[in-house]
């Protein structure tokens, strides 16, 4: 409570809202590394008998969720961040799920992984190579069994045309053990969080979207054949034009809003013999497009609706003040 009340007291005086950034960014860091460094000691048990593998995924999935429950408790008791929730989402923990969202801040995941818990398995995120070599983090990602993908551009296939094909082999095997058991996956398909600056950069041709890289979606389709048949959507919602982490840190968010919808892939997506990484990529990207398109014009209505929400909420406090 002692820390709670002065935190408080910090956040009502904006200079010293820097100082609530830096104290939470280190709780943020020590919640992280502590399960990150329990999740080592579990490891272990991967090597042994089958037995031994379901019991350390078991323990992996409550270390999982504890990282995410003392993010909450801090955004929640001590910032004073309100998530509204979507209460509609299917609850089901006995499919596989592939859950694409928008990517406003890194702030995103955190509001996710409240929306998901309890309802669904806590999704794997599929991770570069590179963040692999993070301290405790990346290993302990890995040891859990966040899929990681490697790509090789254009230019590095033309020069060793030999690693054609490389990638989605690699891909394949980081998803071997989701296959084992139901499990989610989460991926921002704009490969970077949207601002203004970049939708003008991109020249992209939706209001709140950037352009998708859905490359990596085809992949997770073919490297995981009649495991997912429809897409979790997830809109993550700011009243606020700007947000940052660090703003979220200092206590500068007041609230956030989720909605989700369930996107059925059509059936033909389906057939082991559709190839949305190789032959079937022209048919997947523009079925994906569509779906993209359609996810940027809802996204307008529900900010339009948050926004139209909030104003009539501030006039009735005001009107109930006079």
């Amino acid at each position: 409570m002692m820390i709670k009340d002065n935190i408080k007291d910090l956040r009502k005086q904006p200079m010293l809202e820097p100082v609530v950034g830096l104290i939470s960014f280190l709780f943020m860091c020590v919640n992280v590394c502590f399960w990150s460094v329990l999740a080592h000691f579990v490891a272990p048990l991967l090597l042994g008998n089958e037995k031994h593998k379901v019991l350390a995924e078991d323990y992996f999935d409550r270390l999982f969720n504890g990282w995410v429950s003392g993010n909450e408790w801090w955004l929640k008791n001590i910032l004073g961040v309100q998530w509204d929730l979507d209460d509609n989402m299917v609850s089901d923990f006995n499919s596989w799920s592939l859950m694409i969202s928008n990517h406003r801040s890194w702030v995103d995941v955190y509001i996710i992984l409240a929306q998901i818990q309890g309802k669904r398995p806590l999704p794997r995120v599929f991770m570069k190579q590179a963040l692999f070599w993070m301290p405790f983090v990346g290993t302990a990602t890995y040891i859990m069994g966040f899929p990681y993908m490697k790509r090789y551009s254009k230019e590095t296939l033309a020069k060793k045309p030999h690693l054609a094909g490389k990638d989605l082999e690699t891909t394949r095997r980081s998803c071997e053990r989701l296959l084992n058991r139901p499990n989610s996956i989460l991926t921002f398909v704009e490969g970077t969080r949207f601002t203004q600056q970049k939708h003008q950069t991109q020249g992209s041709d939706y209001t709140h979207l950037l352009k998708p890289k859905a490359g990596g979606v085809g992949f997770i389709l073919q490297t995981m054949p009649n495991r997912i048949t429809r897409i979790t959507d997830i809109n993550v919602l700011y009243d606020q034009a700007n947000i940052s982490g660090w703003d979220v840190l200092c206590g500068r968010l007041s609230k956030a809003k989720v909605m989700t919808r369930e996107v059925a892939l059509p059936e033909r997506f389906l057939t082991p013999e559709f190839r949305p990484a190789d032959n079937d990529r022209e048919v997947f990207f523009e079925w994906f497009n569509l779906y993209w398109h359609d996810k940027d014009v809802r996204m307008g209505y529900q900010l339009e609706a948050l926004v139209t929400k909030d104003v009539n909420t501030d006039k009735s406090i005001s009107e109930g003040n006079t």
